[in-house]
């Protein structure tokens, strides 16, 4: 009995190691999954506050387009709105190291690519641009950080860019308004909307704006 006992002499410790890996194993487990769940849930968050302040420089947009008196000027580049922080290009930082690259932003809503467009990229039929010739050719129009839009609410890390092109569908008086928005945790949202006037004396002059349509794209 003795030489038993003694061959056993440190199973129960053995037995314990085991179970306490097995428990740091669980718990580790539960932390990492308590952590993704958090992470997830933070990345949602930030995506549905995108798409909202996409929304908020499109009203932005709106409201200088309602007041420019020729939308030929907005199609065709020479007008911008008030809301601009500087030169209609290059690199903006947010407060989160985020950066906006606005030609770039501008060369991908284009033609779905970094660099600069070339005329035929921008007239290739593909299923997002499938007008040809008459495929949107946007012009940088509203951009800037949120919170010198709306002064007092906490967004610093959100960056508004509102572009305005034709319309390609041909809608007599219509203009087409892109907004893209930029935030934390790579947050990013896109919003258009089809916006027509009434009545003027030609297709882009006077006469009330009305939204014909809004969409996400995604």
């Amino acid at each position: 009995m003795i030489e038993r006992l003694q061959r056993d002499t440190g199973a129960a410790l053995v037995m314990v190691v085991m179970a306490l890996a097995l428990l740091t194993s669980l718990s580790a487990a539960l932390l990492l999954s308590a952590t993704s769940e958090l992470l997830i849930a933070a990345t949602f968050t930030s995506q549905r506050a995108a798409l909202y302040a996409a929304d908020a420089i499109l009203e932005r947009a709106l409201i200088d387009a309602e007041a420019a008196p020729d939308w030929s000027t907005l199609i065709s580049g020479t007008s911008l709105s008030s809301f601009e922080d500087g030169q209609a290009g290059g690199r903006r930082s947010l407060a989160d190291g985020t950066i906006v690259d606005l030609d770039e932003t501008l060369d991908m809503a284009r033609c779905h690519k970094r660099s600069a467009c070339t005329d035929a990229e921008l007239t290739a039929v593909t299923p997002d641009r499938p007008w040809g010739a008459r495929n949107p050719r946007w012009q940088l129009f509203a951009y800037g950080p949120l919170h010198d839009m709306l002064p007092g609410i906490p967004v610093e890390s959100w960056y508004g860019v509102a572009m305005v092109a034709a319309n390609p569908a041909g809608i007599d008086g219509a203009i087409t308004i892109r907004a893209e928005a930029y935030g934390p945790r790579h947050a990013h949202a896109i919003v258009e909307a089809v916006v027509a006037r009434d009545g003027g004396d030609s297709a882009y002059n006077d006469g009330t704006p009305r939204m014909i349509s809004w969409r996400e794209v995604r």
